[in-house]
């Protein structure tokens, strides 16, 4: 098998939510000992009043991820699926370090974002957490983490969050 937990560990970033209390709340992310990390925002958009912009924190530690001093300078892909009650397509995006989650009036999409370990390696960064800006009260989002070959495989996946 090699698609499983115990190399590809599902990590609940943040619960669902209202997509404009998401912000700067989700827990981060140590990818020392990963590949990278998948990072899934589900977002049910009921409402197209304020779109929802995801950036990239990085840090040395937890504290100073969550902190939100220092962002991913470099570009990272996405892919979206703009209306899953019609399709399952994701649509490969342009890279960017910065996004726009925005389907116009369609509910129910999916947006899926790699952050590879290697674009942190240059400043000795290991801890990430995506922080959300804006968002709608009437939207709710909810996000998840799958962590890209986690070096350690075992019964239990050692935790990549305090």
């Amino acid at each position: 098998m090699r698609f499983s937990p115990e190399t590809f560990p599902v990590i609940e970033a943040h619960e669902p939510a209202g997509s404009d209390g998401i912000l700067a709340t989700c827990d981060a992310v140590c990818l020392k000992n990963a590949d990278g990390v998948w990072i899934i925002v589900h977002e049910d958009h009921a409402v197209d009043a304020n779109h929802l912009d995801i950036t990239i924190n990085v840090g040395t530690t937890e504290a100073l991820a969550e902190a939100g001093g220092t962002q991913l300078g470099s570009n990272f892909p996405a892919w979206a699926c703009l209306d899953c009650a019609t399709s399952d397509a994701l649509v490969r995006q342009t890279d960017a370090a910065t996004y726009e989650l925005d389907s116009g009036a369609v509910s129910r999409q999916i947006w899926v974002f790699y952050v590879s370990a290697a674009s942190l390696a240059g400043n000795s960064y290991d801890w990430i957490q995506p922080e959300f800006t804006a968002g709608d009260a009437g939207n709710t989002a909810s996000v998840l983490y799958i962590l890209d070959r986690a070096r350690y495989q075992q019964e239990t996946p050692p935790t990549a969050v305090a």
